[in-house]
């Protein structure tokens, strides 16, 4: 099983911008594919390589940063993002699942081989 989640806004087409989803049941910084492959859980964090650096720090780093940015820049959106998917991924990790970030397929493909997750 295999859920890609959609974006957490919506283009409302009656007042003609974007909003916020304030579902009860979306989380912030959830992963952008989660799957379930042989009873394990995946967590796939899909960046581009130069964003990995930045968002791979420990959740004290991220909470450091993200307060410095609303002093420091104009929009510090990016900062809180980070945060909230660091609060995600620890969660991942505390249960003991399986999490990588990814930029490509065949990133994600050696990743899934070096866990075990698919054989070659």
């Amino acid at each position: 099983m295999v859920w890609d989640n959609e974006m957490r806004g919506f283009y409302n087409e009656k007042l003609w911008f974007y909003q916020r989803n304030n579902n009860n049941f979306v989380r912030p910084g959830i992963s952008d594919v989660m799957a379930l492959v042989q009873w394990r859980f995946i967590a796939i964090e899909v960046k581009k390589p130069s964003e990995m650096s930045f968002f791979d720090r420990t959740i004290e780093d991220l909470r450091e940063r993200f307060a410095k940015a609303q002093y420091t820049t104009k929009k510090p959106k990016k900062y809180h993002h980070a945060v909230e998917q660091r609060e995600f991924l620890d969660d991942v990790i505390k249960n003991w699942w399986t999490w990588f970030f990814a930029s490509s397929i065949e990133q994600a493909r050696e990743r899934l081989e070096e866990n075990w997750f698919i054989f070659t």
